[in-house]
């Protein structure tokens, strides 16, 4: 009998634990049973949602990508000034990443969505533009500039034995042109762009790089003029003559300073030399005309400007003062002049933080830190002589020229002072040849006066010394300007200058050489000031308020000087005293751009020169 099966018992099934997530898995499957709509329409949101987080993370790397483009177009730039060229070709290494990777996030569909967003859409299309630009800057722009850093170290063009090595300098020309292309074609694409319906943060983004791009270009264009024009200055063909003027700003022109201290200097073959040294004084014997003064600076000038040899800065428009100064030079000295630099003892002190202290013959040494003080004010309580002081003056420009024309110190810092003393209108050059001149037109060194309107509005305020005294020295001053509205395309600008005369406590008693005591036609109690401040509009623009120490000038004297109008102002400080003069004025029509302030450079350094962002678009 066969044997019974055990009974097995069977275990009771155990259940599965719940978790949230089966809980809503359960919810959800039994919400698409009883009301599947609210399921696909639930599906559909939690797709938008994901669509918009993803779109925000784009966004968000867009706009760290384009930051540091910046950071890293900075970084790049500041080593090119310092002649890093592996600094620079690793900053353009980040540059390019980031460019790319901007580029790339804003040519997809995600962007492409982005763009047809109403509001939103104009802001993400302008992105998309900008970043192409900036990238085809990091392919095509950067690259021939970084390839040539290589050449520009400070070695590179260190003077030997008074020659500058022109064929660097030549050799700076084709990237230098390469890259101006590439910079060009990048401004002109951002120009197509419309920014007026940008929200508040996209367009300062857009601004700032856009002022990125034309600033560069700008600087491209300096450089690709100068690797053409400083060949041929420096006598490759034939020997070139310079006159270098010494402006002494403790007497203020509306140039700078009253021109002194001449200096003729001849280039060949990149050799240069000072073959030549007189005074302005030693011109100025024969008081003739040598020019024919228009209307306008017989009315704002006066005749003055051109009889007195040292009156040649009066008027802001240096390509006019070279004229007359030249037309004296030939005259009095004879032989044939090239051209013109003028240059002021705050950007000696500049140039003198790569030469390092220098020796004068005769006298003590200089420094960067002596140099203005003992030009333009201790050499004057020292004396009364004027010979004496002419002479001085010389000295010193003659053995800071020798010391930097021959290679001492650093040469990349001293070039870097004299850009800086470009920058602050202490700088000029002209040249009597058409060709070099038209090279250098429309750049800062030329310190143009034109009556041709531009897109950006240009702000004067020219300050001259009316006593005649050398007590500039102790004024001090700080200007500023801002555009307050934009209407049918014109922009209405308000300004100020103030006015510090610190002066020593012994003011009254510093030596006549200083003060102007017993000098013909002084017209200011010793130790006080009488300036005399111009104030101009831009082109076809007009002056419409003027205020001197918060009192309005009902009728301000106003003239017309090169399709401006000046406004012409005196003011007297006494020891220690403060004055201010405050503006309102209107851009010419069509005048929509960034505002350009220019002053009349001082007896210390830095400079109230600047650009004010405009009025006419939103920020």
């Amino acid at each position: 009998m066969p044997e019974a099966t055990p009974e097995v018992e069977t275990p009771a099934r155990r259940r599965r634990r719940s978790t949230p997530r089966r809980r809503l898995v359960r919810r959800i499957k039994r919400l698409w049973r009883e009301r599947p709509r609210l399921v696909v329409l639930g599906g559909i949101g939690c797709l938008a949602l994901l669509w918009v987080v993803w779109s925000a993370f784009v966004l968000w790397s867009t706009t760290r990508d384009l930051s540091d483009l910046r950071e890293q177009a900075a970084v790049m730039r500041a080593a090119l000034i310092r002649a890093d060229a592996d600094g620079a070709r690793d900053a353009m290494a980040n540059y390019q990443e980031a460019a790319e990777s901007a580029e790339s996030r804003t040519s997809g569909l995600t962007w492409s969505v982005l763009e047809a967003v109403p509001i939103l859409g104009d802001d993400a299309e302008g992105v998309a533009a900008v970043s192409a630009v900036l990238a085809d800057i990091g392919r095509d722009g950067l690259p021939p500039i970084i390839d040539a850093a290589d050449m520009v170290t400070a070695e590179s063009f260190q003077p030997v034995d008074g020659a500058f090595p022109v064929d660097r300098i030549e050799a700076m020309v084709e990237p230098a042109r390469q890259s101006e292309r590439a910079f060009e074609a990048a401004a002109t694409a951002l120009e197509d762009v419309d920014s007026s319906s940008f929200v508040g943060p996209v367009h300062r983004q857009y601004d700032q790089l856009s002022k990125l791009v034309t600033e560069s270009r700008s600087t491209l264009s300096s450089t690709y003029r100068a690797a053409r024009i400083i060949p041929r200055m420096m006598g490759t063909d034939r020997p070139r003559y310079f006159l270098m003027v010494l402006q002494n700003n403790a007497e203020l022109r509306s140039g700078g300073g009253l021109p002194g201290a001449l200096s003729l200097v001849r280039m060949k073959d990149g050799k240069i030399d000072i073959v030549e040294q007189t005074d302005m004084s030693d011109i100025a014997k024969n008081t003739d005309p040598v020019v024919t003064l228009t209307d306008e600076e017989n009315r704002i000038f006066g005749r003055i400007l051109g009889l007195a040899a040292v009156d040649a800065t009066l008027t802001p428009d240096f390509e006019r003062s070279a004229e007359i100064i030249r037309a004296r030079w030939e005259r009095a000295i004879g032989g044939r002049l090239d051209g013109m630099f003028f240059i002021d003892p705050v950007a000696v002190s500049y140039l003198m933080r790569g030469t390092g202290p220098v020796d004068v013959p005769g006298y003590v040494p200089v420094n960067t830190g002596t140099v203005v003080q003992a030009v333009e004010n201790e050499i004057y309580r020292l004396t009364d002589d004027r010979e004496i002081h002419s002479d001085y003056q010389q000295a010193v420009a003659k053995a800071v020229f020798n010391a930097f024309s021959g290679g001492r110190g650093d040469t990349a810092e001293s070039i870097r002072g004299l850009v800086a003393g470009v920058a602050e209108g202490r700088i000029r050059m002209h040249s009597f040849e058409p060709e070099n001149q038209e090279e250098i037109a429309g750049t800062q060194i030329a310190g143009e006066f034109s009556d041709e309107a531009s897109n950006d509005p240009q702000v004067g305020i020219y300050i001259n010394d009316g006593g005649p005294t050398k007590m500039q020295y102790y004024l001090r001053y700080s200007a500023k300007v801002f555009a307050r509205s934009c209407l049918e395309d014109r922009q209405e600008l308000a300004g100020s200058i103030e006015f510090h005369s610190d002066t020593p406590r012994d003011a009254r008693s510093l030596p006549p050489a200083i003060t102007g005591k017993g000098y013909p036609g002084l017209r200011v109690e010793p130790g006080d000031q009488l300036l005399v401040v111009y104030v101009t509009s831009p082109v076809a623009g007009e002056i419409v308020e003027l205020s001197i120490d918060g009192q309005r000038v009902a009728r301000p004297v106003i003239e017309a000087l090169a399709g401006r109008q000046l406004a012409r102002v005196g003011i007297e400080l006494e020891p220690q005293a403060r004055h201010r003069i405050e503006f309102v004025m209107r851009s010419g029509p069509g005048q929509e751009g960034d505002t350009k302030l220019s002053v009349t450079p001082g007896a210390f350094a830095g400079s109230p020169n600047a650009t004010i962002g405009t009025a006419c678009r939103i920020r």
